[in-house]
């Protein structure tokens, strides 16, 4: 089983809580809150742990707001590496409205950083991956002030070390990630668009997905469809698999634990075909759970039997319009 690493470089102390109904203006009456140690990595981490698997995770962390983080971490059983940050980890904040059901989601930027720092955690990674880590989870957004090319970057270092980077981002530290062709990047079909050339925006999913592995922007390229599921292209193949039927509740939590499982999953051995299914699987348990829940083991495997078998897509070419 090879070793698995979780990135967050700009992680979330996140806070949820409910009110009866959202009113501006008003003082509003909320329940109790809970806490987590979120953000894309940290969440990723907690969730392995959740299906019975070990990672570490790297965290930068500053003031009071990271010592609680890390506790938090700590509590959840998650291995943890810090990196000392200057400033104060940010935190946000989830509102369930009780007569709707619908959540809001309110995040905060985190501490402006110099460029310095981007350097000094990109050698301390190195440092870390050196030490045997066969898988690496980068996921979530940069702090400000820390260059866009960083994923770019930690890609480079991962791939000289033999490991495998799996890319989980957006915007412009996803787009600044490529060239150096991550392992595996999972997407939506919104940040697949942006991705494309101005002429092809309008192709169907199948063909943007394999115009960005034609292009080397990554091996294996998984564009995330929602109550569809997934879409995983290869150089080689094309599949998607459809998640069994289940009731939402939220969809907070459905990337990080696709994230979680595939890479758990992969780390373990299995196929490509069998890890995306068990990401599907962990993704549906997400979001039957309340509020920021990520999947539970128990539900993640039962919907891994209920998961149906990948359909293959033909290997067609598109031809953008005017060409």
């Amino acid at each position: 089983m090879s070793a698995i690493l979780t990135v967050t470089v700009n992680p979330s102390l996140d806070v949820t809580t409910s009110t009866a109904r959202l009113e501006p203006q008003r003082k509003l009456r909320c329940g109790p809150a809970v806490q987590d140690a979120g953000g894309g990595g940290a969440n990723v981490s907690r969730a392995i742990r959740e299906l019975g698997g070990e990672s570490r995770a790297f965290v930068c962390l500053g003031g009071n707001t990271g010592r609680q983080f890390a506790h938090l971490l700590e509590y959840a059983g998650v291995e943890a590496v810090e990196f000392a940050l200057r400033g104060e980890t940010r935190s946000s904040m989830t509102v369930m409205e009780e007569s709707t059901g619908l959540h809001y989601r309110f995040v905060l930027p985190g501490p402006e950083q110099s460029p310095e720092t981007g350097e000094e955690i990109l050698a301390r990674l190195g440092c870390i991956i050196d030490e045997g880590v066969g898988y690496v989870v980068a996921s979530g957004s940069l702090l400000p002030g820390i260059d866009r090319d960083f994923y770019g970057r930690l890609g480079k270092i991962v791939s000289w070390r033999g490991a495998k980077l799996i890319l989980d981002t957006h915007g412009e530290a996803l787009s600044e990630a490529l060239p150096c062709r991550p392992y595996l990047v999972r997407l939506n079909e919104i940040e697949a668009r942006e991705l494309a050339h101005q002429s092809e925006r309008d192709a169907p999913v199948p063909e943007l997905a394999r115009m960005l592995v034609d292009r080397g922007s990554a091996e294996v390229v998984v564009i995330g469809l929602g109550e569809r599921g997934s879409l995983v292209t290869t150089e080689d193949e094309q599949f998607s698999i459809a998640p069994p039927k289940v009731a939402v509740r939220s969809m907070v939590g459905a990337g990080d634990s696709y994230v979680a499982a595939l890479t758990l999953a992969l780390s373990r051995g299995w196929s490509l075909e069998a890890a995306n299914r068990y990401g599907v699987a962990a993704s549906a348990s997400a979001v039957t759970g309340e509020a920021t829940e990520l999947c539970k083991h128990a539900g993640t495997e039962e919907f891994f039997r209920l998961t149906g078998k990948p359909v293959y897509s033909r290997q067609e070419r598109f031809t953008p319009q005017g060409m």
